[in-house]
């Protein structure tokens, strides 16, 4: 083949010195074949362009002010690769990531993900703000089938992509593309989502507590606009004031339950970090009962039973 068997598809709206640090993962791959990497300059930043170019990868600018899942489209439709492979800014990858994505599609799977570890493993907040979003992908954790993958690690066939339509962008949402498009995936083809141990990253996280609660009321906005993994039932209930308590409880029972079972060792650091997770908790219930409360979207409702989530 003479073009790349791999394209890699990095969204970023600033940070160029992450980037630079993840950019310097891609030289140092274990990849036997050729691979290009792509950086969506989403906020058209100079210093973006620059650190790509300086690192040998093609940065695409084509408008401003995209959200991840528009960026991850735009970067897909640039890209020359017969497998995407994507991943954010904010992270690094490593050394057999790619290798591991592509044995992993090639062994039947049609979406590849695998661990998200921390980055800043000692960060109290970075730490309760990835195990919020990531409980269910510790690297502990066996191969086997997933019902989501994060569009922070995540790779599939181009041909596949553009059959499942890539990612949805809805207006004024910011997060949930990835479980859109998962929720679609599996409802074709309900074991299309693998998890692989070996495909690992670790992502930064955010910092402060005021960015926390940002990103995860905008998170459980989406879940609820979108009614994402969500029964008829569920979401009635929802919406009730009298039942936010329940969602957090339900919610920090589900992460406490995830590290239990998947990583164990992790649980006395969990429980230190606890009312920093009960804040990005309630945080999360919040924009969820605004999302449900804001009006059924087209997106038809979940199946009966509930799949295993947070």
């Amino acid at each position: 083949m003479s073009g790349p068997v791999v394209s890699v598809v990095i969204p970023c709206k600033g940070g160029a010195e992450g980037l630079a640090l993840l950019l310097q993962d891609f030289t140092a791959q274990d990849f036997p074949h050729a691979f290009e990497v792509i950086v969506v300059d989403a906020w058209a930043d100079d210093a973006i362009r620059d650190t790509a170019l300086a690192h040998g990868a093609w940065p695409v600018r084509e408008g401003t002010g995209h959200l991840p899942g528009a960026a991850r489209n735009l970067g897909a439709h640039h890209a020359r690769g017969e497998i995407l492979a994507f991943v954010d800014a904010d992270c690094r990858v490593d050394p057999g990531w790619l290798t591991a994505a592509v044995r992993t599609l090639d062994g039947g799977a049609l979406i590849a993900t695998g661990p998200v570890a921390d980055l800043a493993p000692l960060h109290p907040v970075a730490r309760a703000d990835n195990l919020l979003q990531f409980a269910d992908l510790p690297r502990e954790r066996k191969p086997g089938v997933l019902h989501m993958a994060p569009s922070c690690n995540f790779a599939l066939r181009a041909e596949d992509f553009d059959r499942l339509g890539g990612f949805r962008h809805r207006e004024g949402l910011s997060t949930g593309e990835d479980v859109d498009f998962c929720q679609r995936a599996t409802a074709l083809f309900p074991d299309a989502i693998r998890f692989e141990p070996r495909m690992a990253i670790r992502h930064a996280g955010r910092r402060t507590i005021p960015a926390m609660i940002r990103h995860h009321h905008a998170f459980g906005h989406s879940r609820g606009q979108l009614r994402l993994l969500l029964t008829d039932r569920q979401a009635r209930l929802g919406r009730m004031a009298v039942m936010a308590p329940a969602v957090v409880l339900r919610r920090l029972s589900y992460i406490t339950g995830r590290v239990v079972r998947l990583a164990p060792g992790k649980l006395p650091a969990t429980l230190l970090i606890s009312p920093l997770l009960l804040i990005g908790a309630v945080a999360w219930t919040a924009g969820f009962r605004r999302g449900l409360n804001e009006g059924a979207p087209s997106t038809p409702a979940g199946a009966e039973t509930q799949p295993e989530d947070g």
